[in-house]
């Protein structure tokens, strides 16, 4: 029988006994209640899977929908939403961002930061200058950083705010046109005074008319032919007169204007005024300390320039030697010899030193890819007579024992060369400049030995050289 009908034989088996069977519902009722059977968490939105003896401790330590105490503010709340719930706790502590202070409640962190009632010592604000346009944001206690560092910018702002309020002056002034509305108004003021004296006479006239009615025995001014007449100029003199009450109040109205109006341009001028010799103050201060501190820039230049040149006499004078023997470190030997044959720098000279506290002043020079004989496949190594302090009390021409030594660093055979001054030469004469020529050995050493694996003539980048002169016969 084939293995699959055999398996689907035994499926259908075991179908019918959970059917039939008593011993199947049992089967099946462990089945469910198996504490190894894998169940999903019985809280809603938590979707963890686990077998069934692991559900008290998911519900209590794991599941994230388990309900939680902050322990800030002491509420319940859902793990899953434990850091969502830290954003906005007024109990949560946070620390100050300006002052460092920690452990400040949410609550009262803006108190803390309050301008006015707040107790952080380094509490910002808006700087002096934001109704101007800065929108910097300074320490309120200690402004002056800002205030220091952001002049020109300050200046450029009111500059900037003052030249907009003079041409909104100039603009205003333009529309209003007060030369015109000035010269409009001492017309109505002459028309008016033209009314006045019309409606003056006018009202004598009148005057007059009802006077000579009324002298005479019929009735005054009634069934008179001049009685239209009266009323018409009476009607006309009140017409006037109330066109002139309006004309008045008009012409008190743009007064009171034009007064107003000269007065806030005399303000606006004079705050003008100010504003640009503040600016030209502050101007000549900022121009003032620049020159001051380019000054004082140029003093620690110099200043720095003579400590340089301090440390530099210090440590010669550290490495000075007054018996008559340098022992000279020459580091950087690689690149020293790189420059050398590149022709950048052909030679090197050592420090100087002295066959005594008052004797004569001497250095060693040395070409690393040769000079004159040697150049190309020899070290050349030179001594040099120097000018020194106390040349006039010594004996010339110089005439002491000078011998080289190439050091082994492994102390198994130094490379050695001497060689006695000849008394005819320039080079042993008493020097008239800071030195005198050059004289020694122009093939000390073979180039080819210098890497030699018997000797370690170099050895960490650093060769040594020592210059014997023999001071047995000097006083």
């Amino acid at each position: 029988m084939p293995l699959n009908a055999n398996l689907k034989s035994k499926r259908l088996d075991v179908s019918s006994m959970a059917v039939i069977g008593p011993d199947s519902l049992k089967i099946m009722r462990n089945i469910s209640e198996c504490e190894f059977k894998v169940i999903r968490c019985i809280k809603t939105g938590c979707t963890e899977q686990f077998q069934r003896r692991n559900l008290a401790d998911h519900l209590e330590y794991q599941c994230e929908m388990r309900m939680i105490v902050c322990d800030f503010c002491k509420e319940d709340i859902v793990w899953k939403e434990l850091k969502v719930h830290h954003d906005s706790c007024p109990k949560y502590p946070l620390t100050c961002e300006f002052c460092d202070k920690k452990n400040i409640l949410r609550e009262k962190f803006a108190e803390h930061i309050d301008i006015n009632t707040g107790d952080c010592k380094k509490k910002v604000g808006p700087c002096a200058y934001n109704i101007v346009g800065c929108k910097a944001m300074v320490e309120v206690e200690n402004p002056t950083k800002h205030m220091k560092k952001s002049q020109l910018q300050h200046l450029d702002l009111l500059f900037s705010q003052m030249s907009d309020i003079s041409g909104r002056i100039e603009e205003f002034t333009r529309e209003l046109d007060l030369p015109e509305m000035s010269r409009k108004t001492a017309e109505q003021q002459s028309k008016l005074e033209r009314l006045e004296k019309q409606l003056n006479d006018l009202e004598n006239k009148v005057t007059a008319v009802i006077s000579q009615n009324q002298s005479q025995d019929a009735s005054p001014i009634v069934g008179s032919p001049f009685e239209p007449i009266i009323n018409q100029q009476a009607t006309l003199m009140e017409e006037l007169k109330n066109k002139m009450a309006i004309l008045n109040t008009k012409v008190s109205t743009h007064e009171g204007v034009i007064a107003v109006l000269n007065q806030q341009t005399e303000r606006d001028a004079h705050a003008m005024r100010e504003m640009e010799r503040k600016r030209r103050e502050d101007k000549e201060l900022i121009e003032a300390l620049q020159r001051k501190i380019r000054a004082q820039d140029r003093i620690i230049a110099l200043k720095d320039v003579a400590l340089a040149e301090q440390d530099l006499r210090i440590q010669a004078l550290e490495k000075v030697s007054y018996d008559g023997i340098l022992v000279w470190k020459i580091t950087d030997f690689t690149k020293k010899q790189q420059d050398a044959l590149s022709g950048r720098t052909t030679s090197v000279y050592s420090p100087c030193f002295f066959t005594s506290r008052h004797g004569y002043k001497m250095c060693a020079r040395i070409y690393l890819n040769g000079d004159g004989m040697g150049k190309g496949n020899h070290i050349s190594l030179f001594f040099v007579v120097m000018k020194g302090p106390f040349d006039a009390l010594l004996r010339w021409p110089f005439k002491q024992k000078v011998t080289f030594m190439l050091l082994d660093q492994n102390n198994r055979e130094h490379i050695i060369d001497a060689f006695r001054p000849d008394p005819t030469s320039s080079s042993f004469k008493r020097p008239t400049s800071d030195m005198n020529i050059a004289s020694g050995c122009p093939l000390f050493m073979p180039i080819s030995q210098v890497d030699s694996t018997h000797h370690a003539y170099v050895k960490d980048d650093v060769m040594f050289m020592k210059v014997i002169v023999d001071t047995s016969d000097l006083a």
